[in-house]
Formats: C-alpha cells, sequence, structure tokens
C-alpha cells in the first residue's frame, strides 16, 4: 500500500518525462535542418570613452546539434564560416603560428586580438575600436532545401566599416552546400531578367550606359551577382557595397517572382 502511494508519482513524472522528449524528438525530425536555436557569444570590449578596445559578436541561428546527419553538417560548415570571416581581418602568418585558429571562433578571435595589440603598439595614437559582428538566420526552410544569409559588419581602423552579406543554398537531405547555379536552366534569359529589374530599382533606361553612371562592370558588361537565392516569393538578388556600385550607394538587392522566371528556375527542386 505504501509502496504503490510512492510509485505511482514516480511513474507519472516518468511519463511526463518521457513524452515531453518524445514530442521534442518528433519536432526535430518534422523540421528536420530547419530545426535550430540561436548562437549568442561575445569577446572582447570596446571602451567608448578612450576609443579603443576591440571585440566580436556573434548571434546567428544553427541548426540543433541533433542526430540527423544533414542538420549536423549544416552547423558544422556554418561555424567554419564563423571563424573564417574573423580570420579574414588577421594575418595569415598570426594564424599560422596558431593552426586552432582555423577551427575555433574563441581561438580566431585570439589571433585577431593580438594583431590589434601589435598595431596599437606600432600606432598608440590610432583612433577607434576594432570590431567584427557577425548575424546569420534562415531566410527559408523547405522540404528539400534550407536558403541561409550570413551577415558580418567590421571595422580595422578604416575609412568605413566594412560590410558584407553571404547567401548560402543547403540541401535539407544530405546537409551539402549548392550553388544556386545548379537551380537555373537558362542563364543567358536570367541575366537579360536580372539586368531590367536592376535598372528598373536604379530608375535607369535601356539606352543608359551603366559604366558611365558609375557602375561596375565585368569587362564592361553587366552581370548576375555572386549572391543570389531562393525566397517563398521569387529569386533574391544581392549586390554586395564595391561589387556593382560605390560604397555610399549601399548593397543593391531586389527579388524577381517565380511567376516572371518561368522555364527558368527549376522549382521543383527547390519546394
Amino acid at each position: 500500500m505504501h509502496l504503490t502511494k510512492y510509485l505511482l508519482p514516480a511513474l507519472f513524472i516518468g511519463l511526463i518525462a518521457c513524452n515531453s522528449s518524445t514530442k521534442h524528438e518528433d519536432q526535430q525530425a518534422q523540421q528536420g535542418v530547419g530545426y535550430g536555436e540561436f548562437l549568442k557569444q561575445h569577446f572582447g570590449k570596446c571602451d567608448t570613452v578612450s576609443g579603443s578596445g576591440i571585440y566580436a559578436d556573434i548571434d546567428v541561428w544553427l541548426p540543433a546539434d541533433t542526430t540527423i546527419e544533414a542538420a549536423r553538417s549544416i552547423r558544422t560548415q556554418l561555424k567554419k564560416k564563423l571563424v573564417e570571416r574573423i580570420n579574414s581581418y588577421s594575418d595569415s602568418a598570426s594564424i599560422a603560428k596558431n593552426p586552432e585558429a582555423k577551427n575555433s571562433v574563441s581561438e580566431a578571435f585570439g589571433v585577431f586580438e593580438k594583431n590589434y595589440t601589435d598595431f596599437k603598439k606600432q600606432f598608440p595614437e590610432a583612433p577607434g575600436c576594432w570590431f567584427v559582428q557577425l548575424k546569420g538566420d534562415t531566410i527559408m526552410s523547405t522540404g528539400k532545401l534550407l536558403i541561409y544569409k550570413l551577415d558580418h559588419f567590421a571595422n580595422t581602423g578604416g575609412a568605413h566599416p566594412n560590410t558584407f552579406r553571404s547567401l548560402h543554398v543547403f540541401d535539407a537531405a544530405t546537409g551539402t552546400e549548392k550553388a544556386s547555379k545548379l537551380f537555373i536552366t537558362d542563364s543567358t534569359a536570367l541575366l537579360k531578367k536580372v539586368e531590367a529589374a536592376f535598372r528598373k530599382i536604379e530608375k535607369l533606361d535601356d539606352s543608359v550606359n551603366l559604366e558611365e553612371q558609375g557602375y561596375f562592370l565585368s569587362d564592361h558588361k553587366f552581370f548576375i551577382p555572386a549572391n543570389y537565392v531562393f525566397t517563398k516569393e521569387g529569386v533574391l538578388f544581392y549586390y554586395n557595397p564595391y561589387e556593382i556600385a560605390a560604397y555610399a550607394r549601399g548593397p543593391i538587392e531586389f527579388t524577381i517572382p517565380y511567376n516572371e522566371l518561368e522555364g527558368i528556375v527549376k522549382k521543383d527542386l527547390i519546394f
């Protein structure tokens, strides 16, 4: 009698815990690579009074560290991109002396911080803090693809901060990153559509010479941006600062609806 009194609550608690765990696993399975969490990290500090210091801020969404192989693969690849972004502001010799800087965000920041310290020893009067800010989140998740954007904003004492966005397409089944061009059937037709959309957003008619207006072309020819991905509404095209226009112009982005890209985009591979 007394034993039953104690066993029943224990069994009830066990059932709740089991059901909660099962629901959690079911949610992960249903959402696949789209199930995740935000990673928030901060390293270093900036003294705004003296205008000196160095820091790195990270606020990125990552797929959960689950038993789903594709999710783990995407998580690993995104973490590697964070390290690469920070290392892009450190000199290669310093990174070579600390191989772990290629594998760890904290170690990468350590090298970045040392570069700043060495710089300040040479130029103690140099004003301003050095920093790298990284933000990442999903744009869209389908049963076939995970579309992701990674922004970084950094300053290492230049005339102005550096801003850059990269767009990524991951296979939801394997976790492999794929080039957006693999989902395009007619690149020539796409180029024409993109130029028309570009001129429309920049308010330039077909007769206007883009280079004479200050835009940067490749061999005097218009080009599709390095970054373009798929959204629910259409294909998003993103030109980073300096890619086709001056820094002051900022990024240039626009979306072309799928109904204008019939026969050009392989929608069946996306949705």
